[in-house]
Protein backbone atom coordinates (compact mmCIF):
# COMPACT_ATOMS: atom_id res chain seq x y z
CA UNK A 1 0.00 0.00 0.00
CA UNK A 2 1.46 3.95 -1.30
CA UNK A 3 1.57 6.04 1.55
CA UNK A 4 -1.13 8.72 1.23
CA UNK A 5 0.44 12.26 0.63
CA UNK A 6 -0.66 14.88 3.14
CA UNK A 7 -0.12 18.49 2.28
CA UNK A 8 0.54 20.72 5.47
CA UNK A 9 0.00 24.59 4.96
CA UNK A 10 1.58 26.96 7.57
CA UNK A 11 0.67 29.81 8.43
CA UNK A 12 3.75 30.64 9.91
CA UNK A 13 7.26 29.49 9.96
CA UNK A 14 7.49 30.84 13.57
CA UNK A 15 7.18 29.15 16.95
CA UNK A 16 3.64 29.16 18.73
CA UNK A 17 0.93 26.94 18.73
CA UNK A 18 -0.12 26.17 15.27
CA UNK A 19 3.62 25.58 14.59
CA UNK A 20 3.33 23.31 17.57
CA UNK A 21 0.73 21.59 16.13
CA UNK A 22 2.43 20.42 13.46
CA UNK A 23 5.43 19.22 14.69
CA UNK A 24 3.75 17.13 17.02
CA UNK A 25 2.08 15.73 13.98
CA UNK A 26 4.70 14.97 11.70
CA UNK A 27 6.64 13.30 14.32
CA UNK A 28 3.40 10.93 15.64
CA UNK A 29 1.89 10.12 12.19
CA UNK A 30 2.23 6.62 11.05
CA UNK A 31 4.73 7.24 7.67
CA UNK A 32 3.46 3.75 6.32
CA UNK A 33 -0.17 5.00 5.94
CA UNK A 34 0.72 8.84 5.12
CA UNK A 35 3.39 10.98 3.87
CA UNK A 36 3.57 14.24 5.65
CA UNK A 37 4.96 17.36 3.60
CA UNK A 38 4.63 21.39 4.77
CA UNK A 39 4.89 24.56 3.04
CA UNK A 40 5.63 27.45 4.82
CA UNK A 41 6.11 31.04 4.44
CA UNK A 42 9.82 31.43 4.72
CA UNK A 43 12.58 30.36 6.96
CA UNK A 44 12.30 30.13 10.61
CA UNK A 45 12.37 27.84 13.40
CA UNK A 46 9.58 25.12 12.37
CA UNK A 47 11.51 24.21 8.80
CA UNK A 48 14.39 23.66 11.17
CA UNK A 49 12.56 21.26 13.52
CA UNK A 50 10.62 19.22 10.33
CA UNK A 51 13.74 18.79 8.39
CA UNK A 52 15.23 17.51 11.17
CA UNK A 53 12.54 14.74 11.40
CA UNK A 54 13.18 14.28 7.93
CA UNK A 55 10.27 15.78 6.91
CA UNK A 56 10.02 17.81 3.25
CA UNK A 57 9.27 21.71 3.58
CA UNK A 58 8.42 23.83 0.26
CA UNK A 59 8.20 27.50 1.09
CA UNK A 60 5.71 29.66 -0.78
CA UNK A 61 4.81 33.18 0.77
CA UNK A 62 1.03 33.75 1.72
CA UNK A 63 1.03 35.43 4.59
CA UNK A 64 2.47 39.12 2.46
CA UNK A 65 -0.78 40.70 1.84
CA UNK A 66 -4.44 40.17 2.31
CA UNK A 67 -5.44 39.55 -1.29
CA UNK A 68 -2.32 37.66 -3.90
CA UNK A 69 -3.20 36.51 -7.01
CA UNK A 70 -0.30 35.46 -7.33
CA UNK A 71 0.09 33.61 -4.01
CA UNK A 72 -2.71 32.12 -4.89
CA UNK A 73 -1.61 31.02 -8.52
CA UNK A 74 1.68 29.82 -7.06
CA UNK A 75 -0.42 27.42 -4.50
CA UNK A 76 -2.13 26.09 -7.44
CA UNK A 77 1.14 25.07 -9.03
CA UNK A 78 2.41 23.70 -6.38
CA UNK A 79 -0.89 21.50 -5.48
CA UNK A 80 -0.52 20.71 -9.03
CA UNK A 81 3.13 19.18 -8.71
CA UNK A 82 2.63 17.79 -5.24
CA UNK A 83 -0.41 16.15 -6.17
CA UNK A 84 -1.64 15.34 -2.46
CA UNK A 85 -4.42 13.06 -1.87
CA UNK A 86 -4.87 15.52 1.53
CA UNK A 87 -4.67 18.86 2.18
CA UNK A 88 -4.61 20.30 5.95
CA UNK A 89 -4.31 24.32 6.19
CA UNK A 90 -3.55 26.20 9.58
CA UNK A 91 -4.65 29.75 10.11
CA UNK A 92 -7.62 31.99 9.11
CA UNK A 93 -5.78 33.77 5.68
CA UNK A 94 -3.99 29.75 5.02
CA UNK A 95 -7.54 28.44 5.28
CA UNK A 96 -9.11 30.76 2.21
CA UNK A 97 -6.16 30.44 0.25
CA UNK A 98 -5.80 26.93 0.38
CA UNK A 99 -9.81 26.03 0.40
CA UNK A 100 -9.82 28.10 -3.66
CA UNK A 101 -6.20 26.50 -4.66
CA UNK A 102 -7.33 23.13 -3.70
CA UNK A 103 -10.34 23.23 -5.65
CA UNK A 104 -8.69 24.95 -8.46
CA UNK A 105 -6.14 21.79 -8.26
CA UNK A 106 -8.81 19.39 -7.43
CA UNK A 107 -7.73 18.10 -4.46
CA UNK A 108 -9.81 14.85 -3.52
CA UNK A 109 -9.66 15.85 0.13
CA UNK A 110 -9.35 19.20 1.94
CA UNK A 111 -9.21 19.96 5.57
CA UNK A 112 -9.08 23.30 7.08
CA UNK A 113 -7.57 23.88 10.93
CA UNK A 114 -8.63 26.51 13.51
CA UNK A 115 -6.75 27.17 16.13
CA UNK A 116 -8.53 29.91 17.67
CA UNK A 117 -11.69 32.31 17.04
CA UNK A 118 -11.28 34.85 14.05
CA UNK A 119 -13.20 37.63 16.77
CA UNK A 120 -10.06 37.33 19.12
CA UNK A 121 -7.42 37.93 16.72
CA UNK A 122 -5.32 40.87 17.16
CA UNK A 123 -5.84 42.59 13.53
CA UNK A 124 -8.43 46.03 12.84
CA UNK A 125 -12.03 45.26 12.89
CA UNK A 126 -12.29 45.69 9.18
CA UNK A 127 -9.68 42.88 8.55
CA UNK A 128 -11.61 40.92 10.98
CA UNK A 129 -14.65 40.95 9.13
CA UNK A 130 -13.18 40.38 5.85
CA UNK A 131 -11.41 37.50 7.48
CA UNK A 132 -14.83 35.93 8.92
CA UNK A 133 -16.73 37.05 5.54
CA UNK A 134 -13.95 34.95 3.54
CA UNK A 135 -14.50 31.84 5.90
CA UNK A 136 -17.95 32.09 5.68
CA UNK A 137 -17.47 32.32 1.30
CA UNK A 138 -15.02 29.31 1.42
CA UNK A 139 -15.77 26.61 4.02
CA UNK A 140 -18.09 25.20 1.97
CA UNK A 141 -15.14 23.83 0.18
CA UNK A 142 -13.63 22.08 2.92
CA UNK A 143 -14.51 18.40 3.39
CA UNK A 144 -14.15 19.66 7.37
CA UNK A 145 -13.01 22.26 9.21
CA UNK A 146 -11.16 20.73 12.40
CA UNK A 147 -11.57 22.74 15.74
CA UNK A 148 -8.87 21.98 18.49
CA UNK A 149 -11.24 22.25 21.00
CA UNK A 150 -15.06 22.34 21.48
CA UNK A 151 -15.07 25.82 22.49
CA UNK A 152 -13.86 26.62 19.21
CA UNK A 153 -16.23 24.31 17.18
CA UNK A 154 -19.10 26.08 19.12
CA UNK A 155 -18.00 29.29 17.88
CA UNK A 156 -17.66 28.46 14.61
CA UNK A 157 -21.21 26.89 14.17
CA UNK A 158 -22.61 29.70 16.55
CA UNK A 159 -20.98 32.69 15.25
CA UNK A 160 -19.13 32.16 11.96
CA UNK A 161 -22.99 30.19 10.49
CA UNK A 162 -20.78 27.20 9.91
CA UNK A 163 -23.33 24.07 9.62
CA UNK A 164 -22.72 21.39 12.51
CA UNK A 165 -21.99 18.35 10.52
CA UNK A 166 -18.76 20.43 8.45
CA UNK A 167 -17.36 20.95 11.66
CA UNK A 168 -15.11 18.01 13.78
CA UNK A 169 -13.30 18.42 17.18
CA UNK A 170 -9.48 17.15 17.08
CA UNK A 171 -8.36 17.80 20.29
CA UNK A 172 -4.87 18.90 20.97
CA UNK A 173 -2.72 16.54 22.98
CA UNK A 174 0.80 16.11 23.92
CA UNK A 175 3.63 13.61 24.86
CA UNK A 176 3.57 13.68 28.57
CA UNK A 177 6.81 10.96 28.84
CA UNK A 178 8.74 13.35 25.62
CA UNK A 179 7.80 16.64 27.84
CA UNK A 180 10.67 15.80 30.57
CA UNK A 181 12.99 18.10 32.30
CA UNK A 182 16.46 17.42 32.23
CA UNK A 183 18.01 19.24 35.10
CA UNK A 184 17.14 19.07 38.75
CA UNK A 185 14.85 21.76 39.57
CA UNK A 186 17.61 23.05 42.10
CA UNK A 187 20.03 23.70 39.18
CA UNK A 188 17.54 25.51 37.30
CA UNK A 189 16.79 27.82 40.25
CA UNK A 190 20.18 28.58 40.86
CA UNK A 191 20.84 29.16 37.21
CA UNK A 192 17.88 31.74 37.68
CA UNK A 193 19.50 33.12 40.49
CA UNK A 194 16.79 31.70 43.05
CA UNK A 195 17.48 30.18 46.72
CA UNK A 196 15.79 27.32 48.18
CA UNK A 197 13.79 30.39 50.36
CA UNK A 198 12.68 31.65 46.49
CA UNK A 199 8.98 31.06 45.85
CA UNK A 200 9.13 30.97 41.44
CA UNK A 201 5.73 31.53 39.98
CA UNK A 202 5.82 31.66 35.95
CA UNK A 203 4.14 31.97 32.39
CA UNK A 204 5.48 30.56 28.97
CA UNK A 205 4.10 31.96 26.16
CA UNK A 206 4.39 34.42 23.32
CA UNK A 207 4.73 37.61 24.35
CA UNK A 208 1.52 39.07 22.21
CA UNK A 209 -1.52 41.05 23.95
CA UNK A 210 -3.19 37.39 23.72
CA UNK A 211 -1.42 35.79 26.14
CA UNK A 212 -2.00 38.85 28.90
CA UNK A 213 1.30 38.80 30.53
CA UNK A 214 0.30 42.55 31.26
CA UNK A 215 -2.45 40.80 33.69
CA UNK A 216 0.22 38.57 35.42
CA UNK A 217 2.48 41.40 35.88
CA UNK A 218 -0.48 43.48 37.46
CA UNK A 219 -1.20 40.36 40.14
CA UNK A 220 2.40 40.52 41.46
CA UNK A 221 2.59 43.67 43.80
CA UNK A 222 -0.64 41.90 45.71
CA UNK A 223 1.06 38.92 45.64
CA UNK A 224 4.37 40.07 46.80
CA UNK A 225 2.82 41.66 49.96
CA UNK A 226 2.19 38.30 51.05
CA UNK A 227 4.92 36.39 49.55
CA UNK A 228 8.19 37.53 50.21
CA UNK A 229 10.27 35.76 48.01
CA UNK A 230 8.02 35.21 44.94
CA UNK A 231 9.61 35.27 41.88
CA UNK A 232 8.27 35.75 38.26
CA UNK A 233 9.80 33.90 35.80
CA UNK A 234 8.57 34.90 31.68
CA UNK A 235 9.59 32.20 29.45
CA UNK A 236 9.36 33.12 25.28
CA UNK A 237 9.92 36.20 23.55
CA UNK A 238 7.48 38.57 21.55
CA UNK A 239 6.90 41.99 19.60
CA UNK A 240 5.80 43.14 23.54
CA UNK A 241 8.52 42.28 25.46
CA UNK A 242 9.83 45.67 25.82
CA UNK A 243 6.68 46.86 26.77
CA UNK A 244 6.21 43.96 29.42
CA UNK A 245 9.76 44.94 30.93
CA UNK A 246 8.96 48.33 30.96
CA UNK A 247 5.47 47.47 33.01
CA UNK A 248 7.45 45.83 35.22
CA UNK A 249 9.80 48.76 36.53
CA UNK A 250 6.59 50.84 36.71
CA UNK A 251 5.04 48.39 39.13
CA UNK A 252 7.99 48.12 41.18
CA UNK A 253 8.25 44.55 40.49
CA UNK A 254 10.55 44.25 37.94
CA UNK A 255 13.64 42.89 40.81
CA UNK A 256 11.53 39.93 41.07
CA UNK A 257 10.87 39.05 37.36
CA UNK A 258 13.58 36.69 35.14
CA UNK A 259 12.57 37.59 31.29
CA UNK A 260 14.04 34.77 29.63
CA UNK A 261 13.54 34.67 26.46
CA UNK A 262 12.53 32.27 24.00
CA UNK A 263 14.33 29.09 25.24
CA UNK A 264 15.09 25.18 24.37
CA UNK A 265 14.80 24.22 27.64
CA UNK A 266 10.79 25.04 28.66
CA UNK A 267 10.45 21.73 30.11
CA UNK A 268 13.47 22.56 32.73
CA UNK A 269 11.88 25.94 33.40
CA UNK A 270 8.14 24.98 33.98
CA UNK A 271 9.05 21.93 36.00
CA UNK A 272 11.31 24.23 38.50
CA UNK A 273 8.23 26.16 38.77
CA UNK A 274 5.81 26.17 41.63
CA UNK A 275 3.27 27.68 39.69
CA UNK A 276 2.12 28.14 36.35
CA UNK A 277 -0.09 30.86 35.07
CA UNK A 278 -2.13 31.40 31.65
CA UNK A 279 -3.44 34.49 32.05
CA UNK A 280 -4.66 35.01 28.31
CA UNK A 281 -7.25 36.92 27.16
CA UNK A 282 -8.19 34.27 24.17
CA UNK A 283 -6.74 30.50 23.21
CA UNK A 284 -8.21 28.02 21.68
CA UNK A 285 -6.55 24.96 23.56
CA UNK A 286 -3.04 25.69 24.45
CA UNK A 287 -0.54 23.34 24.47
CA UNK A 288 1.56 25.28 27.29
CA UNK A 289 -1.49 24.76 29.48
CA UNK A 290 -1.11 20.61 28.89
CA UNK A 291 2.32 20.54 29.52
CA UNK A 292 2.22 22.60 32.33
CA UNK A 293 0.09 20.59 33.62
CA UNK A 294 2.02 17.13 32.40
CA UNK A 295 4.74 18.26 34.66
CA UNK A 296 2.69 18.34 37.92
CA UNK A 297 2.44 21.95 38.16
CA UNK A 298 -0.74 23.19 39.76
CA UNK A 299 -2.02 26.09 37.56
CA UNK A 300 -4.10 29.40 37.19
CA UNK A 301 -5.70 30.08 33.61
CA UNK A 302 -8.51 32.29 32.44
CA UNK A 303 -11.61 31.07 31.94
CA UNK A 304 -11.80 31.73 27.84
CA UNK A 305 -11.89 29.11 25.17
CA UNK A 306 -10.71 25.54 25.55
CA UNK A 307 -9.03 26.30 29.09
CA UNK A 308 -12.09 24.99 30.93
CA UNK A 309 -12.04 21.82 28.58
CA UNK A 310 -8.54 21.45 30.17
CA UNK A 311 -8.69 22.41 33.87
CA UNK A 312 -11.02 21.23 36.36
CA UNK A 313 -12.09 24.45 38.66
CA UNK A 314 -11.20 23.67 41.91
CA UNK A 315 -9.54 20.16 41.24
CA UNK A 316 -6.86 20.39 39.01
CA UNK A 317 -6.12 24.37 38.85
CA UNK A 318 -7.92 27.23 39.00
CA UNK A 319 -9.92 29.31 36.36
CA UNK A 320 -10.49 33.02 36.97
CA UNK A 321 -11.57 36.04 34.42
CA UNK A 322 -9.78 37.06 31.71
CA UNK A 323 -8.27 40.55 32.16
CA UNK A 324 -8.84 40.08 36.42
CA UNK A 325 -5.42 41.04 38.19
CA UNK A 326 -6.80 40.90 41.43
CA UNK A 327 -8.96 37.69 40.75
CA UNK A 328 -5.48 36.25 39.28
CA UNK A 329 -3.89 36.88 42.50
CA UNK A 330 -6.03 35.80 44.41
CA UNK A 331 -5.97 32.52 42.94
CA UNK A 332 -1.93 32.42 43.05
CA UNK A 333 -1.57 33.29 46.79
CA UNK A 334 -4.30 30.61 47.70
CA UNK A 335 -2.12 28.20 45.76
CA UNK A 336 1.72 29.61 47.29
CA UNK A 337 -0.30 29.77 50.84
CA UNK A 338 -1.50 26.05 51.03
CA UNK A 339 1.57 23.89 48.83
CA UNK A 340 -0.02 20.70 50.02
CA UNK A 341 -3.20 21.67 48.26
CA UNK A 342 -1.31 22.73 45.36
CA UNK A 343 0.89 19.58 45.35
CA UNK A 344 -2.45 17.41 45.04
CA UNK A 345 -3.87 19.53 42.47
CA UNK A 346 -0.91 19.76 40.09
CA UNK A 347 -1.07 15.71 40.58
CA UNK A 348 -4.28 15.08 39.22
CA UNK A 349 -3.89 17.30 36.36
CA UNK A 350 -0.91 15.34 35.37
CA UNK A 351 -3.29 12.33 35.36
CA UNK A 352 -6.37 14.10 33.13
CA UNK A 353 -3.62 15.07 30.97
CA UNK A 354 -2.19 11.98 30.29
CA UNK A 355 -5.48 10.26 30.33
CA UNK A 356 -7.55 12.52 28.35
CA UNK A 357 -4.98 14.51 26.09
CA UNK A 358 -2.51 12.46 24.69
CA UNK A 359 -0.76 13.38 21.46
CA UNK A 360 -1.57 9.21 20.57
CA UNK A 361 -5.44 10.53 20.84
CA UNK A 362 -4.66 13.34 19.00
CA UNK A 363 -2.75 12.03 15.99
CA UNK A 364 -5.10 8.95 15.91
CA UNK A 365 -8.15 11.28 15.41
CA UNK A 366 -6.58 13.11 12.96
CA UNK A 367 -5.17 9.31 11.24
CA UNK A 368 -9.15 8.33 11.09
CA UNK A 369 -10.61 11.00 10.01
CA UNK A 370 -7.70 10.65 6.61
CA UNK A 371 -8.59 7.97 6.16
CA UNK A 372 -12.61 8.14 6.35
CA UNK A 373 -12.49 11.02 4.24
CA UNK A 374 -10.34 9.52 1.53
CA UNK A 375 -12.28 6.16 1.26
CA UNK A 376 -15.42 8.03 0.68
CA UNK A 377 -13.33 9.64 -2.27
CA UNK A 378 -12.10 6.32 -3.18
CA UNK A 379 -14.20 3.54 -2.29
CA UNK A 380 -12.58 0.92 -3.38
CA UNK A 381 -8.80 2.06 -1.47
CA UNK A 382 -8.34 1.06 2.23
CA UNK A 383 -5.81 3.57 4.14
CA UNK A 384 -7.20 2.18 7.40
Amino acid sequence: MTAARVLQIAESAGWAGGEAYLLKLAGALDRTRFRLEVVVPGPGPLVDRLRALGVDTHELALAERLVSPAALTALVRLLRDRAPAIVQSHGARSNVYTRIAARLARVPVVLSTVHNSLFDYEVSTLRRHLYVAAERWTSGWSDRVVAVADAVARDLVQRYGLPAGRVVTVKNGIDADAFRPRRPAAAVRAELGLGPEDRPIGVAARMTAQKGHVHLLGALPDIAARVPGLACVLIGDGPLRGELEARARALGVAGRCRFVGARADVADLVAALEIVALPSRSEGLPFALLEAMALGRPVVATSVGGNPEVVEDGRTGWLVPPGDAGALARAILGLLEDPEAARAMGARGAARVRAEFSLARMVGALETLYATLLAARSPGVHYA
